[in-house]
């Protein structure tokens, strides 16, 4: 059972340190953490600092983040959300970004925004399939080097997420009433494959981009584990994202909206791209149904 409530008080700040260096696997001499000072000041000054707890009361599971006021709007901003290494894939941040999500709408602001790398196939996955947020922007390098052992080695591209969240599409992606068809299907009915995906040797090579104009609907290849295979082969990791960098930009420039993710018969995964306006995708139209 995970209990999911703000932090208070010295010591769940100074743990949510920790919770960052075995979500991210930092040193834990890192500078790369956000650390217990700026987490308290945040929490009591236009932010909202969640701990996700175990049944002991141990803290597994951390979001931070801040209100954002500008010519677009209010939104919420979420710098991080991390779930300890052995906690990972069980919900856990599943939980704190719904209850992100209730905080937010109390204050009566719709839409949350953070980045994440659209190369880690699950994190696409989660954001897109499980939350329901969508991107619609591409950023090179967005923090420039990250020594963790995430991102050390690949540069840090970053996808620019929205989560719309009283939006059709967010409410029957987190119900699981959000259906995608396969890679297969979509191909079938006219898809476009942009990068595609060769295993050959043990490893995932890319191929592509292949740039193809008028499709409604594009997929964009992605390895199984970016980090693992920059850890085994970093100019093939490099390549991967030099291939998915170039497909992304290229049709997130032309208006198409990054919507959902979905997997092929031979387990390759894919980001999903359509060509909609954000008010229909927000409605759950696709150009499938």
């Amino acid at each position: 059972m995970i209990t999911v409530r703000r932090l208070r008080g010295p010591d769940e700040f100074a743990e949510a340190v920790r919770v960052q260096i075995s979500a991210w696997r930092m040193a834990k001499d890192s500078c790369e953490a956000t650390p217990a000072h700026l987490l308290k000041a945040l929490s009591e000054n236009g932010g909202i600092v969640l701990g996700a707890f175990d049944d002991e009361g141990r803290l597994v599971g951390v979001s931070a983040g801040w209100f954002v006021g500008g010519p677009e709007g209010p939104y919420f901003y979420s710098h991080i959300t991390g779930v300890v290494d052995e906690m990972k894939y069980r919900g856990v941040g599943f939980q704190l970004k719904l209850a992100q999500r209730r905080e937010v709408l109390s204050y009566g602001v719709r839409l949350i925004k953070w980045t994440f790398d659209p190369l880690q196939r699950l994190n696409v996955n989660f954001n897109l399939n499980k939350l329901g947020a969508v991107f619609r922007r591409y950023a090179v390098n967005y923090y420039g080097p990250i020594s963790d052992g995430i991102n050390a080695g690949l540069e840090t591209d970053r996808a620019i997420a929205e989560w719309h969240l009283d939006s059709v599409n967010v409410t029957r992606k987190i119900e699981g009433s959000f259906k995608v068809p396969s890679a297969e299907e979509l191909v079938g009915a006219g898809a476009h494959v942009a990068v595609r995906l060769e295993r050959e040797g043990g490893l995932e090579r890319p191929l592509g981009p292949f740039i193809e104009d008028g499709a409604a609907v594009v997929l964009v290849a992605l390895p199984r584990s970016i980090t693992d295979l920059n850890s085994r082969d970093p100019r093939l990791a490099a390549a991967w994202r030099d291939a998915t960098r170039r497909a992304y930009t290229y049709y997130l420039e032309r208006g198409y909206v990054a919507s959902d993710y979905t997997t092929d018969s031979a387990g390759t995964g894919y980001a999903v791209l359509v060509r909609m306006e954000l008010a229909d995708v927000l409605e759950g139209m696709r150009p499938w149904s």
